[in-house]
Parts: C-alpha cells; sequence; structure tokens
C-alpha cells in the first residue's frame, strides 16, 4: 500500500473515531444549567456571526459526524467545514434538521426548540446535562455529551447557542 493511501485510511479512522455517537461513554457528573439566572434576551445573537462559526469549527469538521447535508448515520446536519463558507441551502438544511425535530436519542425533546433552550436537547448534549431536566432517556441512553472528543466548549459560545435558541432559533 502507498503512503498516500495508508495516510487517507488513517484520516478517515480518525476522523470516523472522533464522531462517536449517542452510545459513547457515559456523561460526567455536572451541574444543571440555572435558567432562571439566564438573560437570553441580550445580547442579540446572529446564527451567520455567533452560532454557525462555532457549530462548524466544533461540529461539522467532517462529513462522519454533522458536516454531511444528508446527515450521516443519522447525525443532524451542522453545517460546512470551517474552511468554506455557507451556502443559504446549507442554512435551511441546518434548520430543517434541528429546529423542531426530534432527536436520534429517545430524549423526549427536539433537538432545538425555537425559543426554549431549556428543552432544547443540543443544549443538554453541549452542557453535558444529560442527567438534568425532563429528558425521557436515561443518561446512558441520552448519549455523549458535544463535543464527543474534546473539551466541553466554553460558556461563552455556548450561551451564545442558547441565546440564539431563545431569540427564536432564527436565520439572522
Amino acid at each position: 500500500m502507498n503512503v498516500r493511501k495508508f495516510f487517507l485510511i488513517f484520516l478517515i479512522a480518525a476522523a470516523s473515531a472522533a464522531c462517536g455517537g449517542d452510545d459513547g461513554p457515559g456523561p460526567a457528573e455536572t451541574a444543571c444549567f440555572d435558567y432562571s439566572k439566564f438573560d437570553g434576551a441580550t445580547p442579540e445573537v446572529s446564527f451567520a456571526t455567533d452560532v454557525l462559526p462555532v457549530f462548524q469549527r466544533s461540529c461539522s469538521f467532517s462529513s462522519t459526524c454533522h458536516g454531511a447535508e444528508a446527515g450521516s448515520a443519522g447525525f443532524a446536519y451542522l453545517g460546512p467545514a470551517v474552511s468554506e463558507q455557507a451556502t443559504p441551502a446549507q442554512i435551511d438544511a441546518i434548520v430543517a434538521q434541528n429546529v423542531g425535530v426530534a432527536s436520534r436519542a429517545p430524549s423526549g425533546m427536539p433537538r432545538i426548540a425555537a425559543g426554549d433552550p431549556a428543552n432544547s436537547f443540543l443544549m443538554h448534549k453541549l452542557d453535558d446535562t444529560l442527567s438534568c431536566g425532563d429528558l425521557e432517556c436515561a443518561p446512558d441512553q441520552c448519549g455523549a455529551p458535544m463535543p464527543y472528543t474534546g473539551d466541553t466548549l466554553p460558556a461563552a459560545e455556548r450561551d451564545a447557542i442558547r441565546r440564539w435558541i431563545q431569540q427564536g432559533a432564527k436565520v439572522n
């Protein structure tokens, strides 16, 4: 096998392993997010400026995770790779596959509930609060926190996504 083929196989295997899935290791014990102290109204959040870049950098770095418009093994599409400019059709696909759509895990809540981040499964995945709230799935059935590999996103980035959802999950 030549070196290029070996390297390509290695990259594909590494990307596939990095994405994990809803059957990965269980979440760590963390505190539940306190929405009573959260101001979701300000500042105003832009999907294109504040949310999409986080999705692209953290969630859609390969087509085997959340980077394939057609979905990959049931994973929702969260945008093209960070090196690509998202088209209006791709942004529409992100919204269509996530806002008001049931989650892949049996959580009992949509991936994103416009206007209601506390009942958006995405926020439980990002906050690693899979044992909190009104989730119907047991923590070990809810899947792994996201991003699957790597640290929890910084609070400011999670709060931007949370505000975007609170502000109606608009495409702006």
